[in-house]
């Protein structure tokens, strides 16, 4: 389970470092009726933001339309 083997310091990297952290996963997937499981490798931890605006100090974050972002 990822959450399990996510660190403390793995969030410190990816904000501060903006090192993206990538985990492996096992998936259930079918195709044409036949079941099968898979192992991907997804990013678990990513310093970007894309429904949300990083503030000045970096680690602050406002939702997109929030009262103080407009001007």
């Amino acid at each position: 389970m990822v959450k399990k083997h996510i660190t403390h310091d793995d969030y410190r990297n990816c904000l501060l470092n903006r090192e993206e952290q990538m985990r492996k996963m096992n998936v259930g997937r079918s195709h044409l009726h036949d079941l099968y499981t898979e192992e991907v490798n997804k990013v678990a931890l990513l310093a970007e933001e894309d429904k949300r605006v990083i503030m000045e100090d970096g680690i602050h974050i406002l939702a997109y339309g929030h009262y103080r972002l407009i001007n």
